[in-house]
């Protein structure tokens, strides 16, 4: 309790509340989501996905108080963060976890409350997801622009966050295409979700050229960012899943070409998968290294769950497309290592939490200098 007892009041929590505290939610659902896929190899785990699903919603609850009340109370800090290198694409973690609570209700919570209200619970949280996935995938890339203060070196895996949010609208929008009632509303849904498929892919892109820039420059980032570099694998595994989903699920705007289009989406969606086996191996052995160094727990250890979970459900979901027990069995194995991840990372964050460490100044540095 050293950090509470060093901490003037309370209201401090409030006031250095980490915009990366919605990555819980992420991570949360996301294991939700790859229980559920899971049963299918071990039955039973139906109940545990259910309640991961229960934790999630209570967790969002519980979460989106501080987040507001940190914009009300304490402004000018809010909106400094938005031009941080570290802290602002954070707040992209926002509209990822309420879109990931949304598939939570699409996928889990319609079969243990009454149907009509959990898809009506998942398309709200899918249309405030969507423009908040927007509204911030613009708004922090507009503050480092005019901000002056963001240099090569300041690049992080963190930045993949904002093209996250935005390839997470197609795959959360996929499963309720269908429960939009009129053909047009359908139709116009599949628009969206290529459409945000679109911005997320390209940005992902541009991000990626920027960070392999970096890292070849300037080496790796400090220890509390290693983390960070697992994020790449999020666009990798959720562009994968949605390209799977939407196959199955987009034919208003397939133009009568469905079995094409279902055969061209699942290919893309298999090389998307290829390329994420050399990110995963990549950011294993990147950690392998920083484990040679203090490793301090920060915010972004929460990188270690929603991107493996992405990759995961992926995996999962090309088993069921391929019908090949080889990639199903794959994803079983990944599941394992997400499970194992999530456990750490939350007795990590409770600790943190309970110290007051968490809640402590962010620290300044030449890496990550204040935004004026």
């Amino acid at each position: 309790m050293e950090v509470w007892d060093q901490m003037q009041h309370r209201s401090d929590a409030i006031r250095y509340f980490h915009p990366a505290w919605f990555a819980s939610v992420m991570g949360t659902g996301i294991l939700a989501v790859a229980t559920h896929h899971a049963e299918e190899v071990v039955p039973g785990l139906g109940g545990v996905a259910a309640a991961l699903w229960v934790l999630n919603t209570v967790l969002a609850v519980v979460l989106i108080v501080p987040w507001v009340a940190r914009w009300v109370a304490y402004p000018r800090e809010a909106w400094e963060d938005t031009a941080h290198p570290t802290r602002g694409p954070f707040y992209s973690t926002l509209p990822i976890g309420l879109l990931v609570l949304g598939v939570d209700f699409a996928a889990i919570g319609s079969a243990h409350m009454d149907e009509d209200a959990a898809i009506l619970i998942a398309q709200a949280l899918l249309i405030v997801g969507t423009l908040l996935a927007f509204v911030f995938g613009v708004l922090v890339p507009f503050r480092w622009f005019t901000s002056g203060s963001i240099a090569t070196e300041h690049v992080n895996g963190g930045w993949f966050i904002p093209p996250v949010a935005n390839i997470v609208v197609p795959a959360a929008a996929a499963p309720l295409i269908s429960t939009w009632g009129s053909e047009e509303a359908c139709e116009l849904a599949c628009i969206i979700a290529f459409a945000f498929l679109g911005i997320g892919i390209l940005l992902f892109v541009v991000v990626g050229v920027l960070l392999v820039a970096r890292l070849i420059d300037h080496g790796l980032p400090e220890a509390h960012l290693a983390p960070t570099l697992w994020i790449g694998l999020g666009p990798i595994g959720v562009g994968s899943l949605a390209l799977v989903r939407l196959s199955a699920t987009a034919s208003p705007v397939f133009g009568g070409y469905d079995a094409e289009a279902q055969v061209l989406l699942r290919l893309a969606g298999l090389a998307l998968w290829g390329f994420g086996l050399w990110w995963l191996a990549m950011s294993v052995v990147v950690t392998l290294r920083y484990l040679r160094e203090p490793f301090p727990f920060a915010m972004s250890w929460w990188a270690f769950t929603f991107p493996l979970g992405a990759y995961t459900v992926a995996t999962f979901l090309l088993g069921e497309a391929y019908e090949t027990g080889l990639l199903t069995g794959f994803g079983f194995a990944l599941w394992i290592a997400l499970v194992g991840f999530w456990v750490v990372v939350v007795v990590r964050t409770v600790s943190a939490a309970h110290s007051g460490a968490i809640f402590a100044p962010p620290p300044t540095s030449p890496a990550a200098p204040q935004p004026t």
